[in-house]
């Protein structure tokens, strides 16, 4: 049995993996940044600490306290809460000045190389995960026509492309056309100004980033993905197999039927 230290961001995925390491066996003590984190997790856990962006010193306080030795970073953390509610410690701003250039990566990086130095190693979370990884093909009964697929298809090396430069995740495109690419707002705010832009019918397409660490920061779909491309007026969602993790699956497929919303993984 380990002690898993889980540093959650937003959603629901830290919920499902403490749920799952604690069904294995293991004791899982967590830090959840104010305004980002579920408060159910607080008690899903086994000891539970609230931090501010930035607080790495305590995160890493917290952990230790609890035991844990090894760590896993999941949830999402939209980056423009840096610019609203960080509070930096001593720790966090030996973290800032490591990276001279604060992508996505670049931060979760460097904070992976503090908590390995302090003991907490990164693990990957998606053992804990089960069936959670989007497949390939359809989840559900809609099929795209032959031009959505082909968006489809030209949407999801768009995607990898914007990821080479760590931008973002996701682009909505519609005839081959770029319509809106993710950059700080986050996946529902570029979804919902793709249908602003492109109008009806438009293919919303996230991938992994071809650099991507694969214990950091892999993209996510859920229930709110369909409700937030329904009222947009999207069309297709195209989600890269084997490395999107997708929350709520059946719940996620009944939603995007009722929608006339076609879900696939494409390699």
């Amino acid at each position: 049995m380990a002690t898993i230290g889980l540093i959650a961001g937003a959603g629901g995925f830290p919920l499902l993996l403490a749920a799952e390491a604690r069904r294995a066996g293991h004791r899982v003590v967590a830090t959840g940044f104010v305004h980002s984190t579920d408060p159910a997790l607080e008690q899903a856990v086994d000891a539970f600490t609230w931090v501010k962006l930035g607080q790495f010193g305590k995160i890493l306080e917290a952990l230790r306290a609890g035991g844990a030795t090894c760590s896993v970073l999941l949830g999402g953390v939209t980056k423009r809460r840096f610019f609203v509610d960080v509070l930096p410690d001593a720790v966090g701003l030996q973290l800032m000045a490591r990276v001279a250039i604060r992508t996505d990566d670049n931060l979760l990086r460097a904070s992976a190389d503090i908590l390995a130095e302090h003991g907490l190693p990164v693990i990957d979370p998606t053992p804990f995960l089960t069936g959670a990884l989007a497949p390939e093909g359809l989840l559900g009964r809609e099929r795209p026509t032959e031009a959505e697929q082909a968006d489809a298809v030209y949407g999801l090396g768009l995607a990898r492309a914007i990821g080479r430069l760590d931008l973002g995740q996701t682009v909505v495109v519609k005839l081959r056309c770029a319509v809106a690419v993710e950059a700080l707002e986050g996946t529902d705010a570029c979804i919902r100004r793709g249908g602003e832009l492109g109008g009806q019918g438009t293919v919303v397409a996230k991938a992994v980033k071809p650099q991507q660490d694969r214990r950091l920061d892999l993209p996510a779909i859920g229930p709110r993905t369909i409700e937030v491309m329904k009222r947009a007026g999207c069309r297709v969602l195209a989600v890269e197999a084997g490395g999107t993790l997708v929350m709520d699956r059946d719940e996620l497929v009944r939603l995007a039927d009722k929608a006339g919303i076609v879900v696939v993984g494409l390699r």
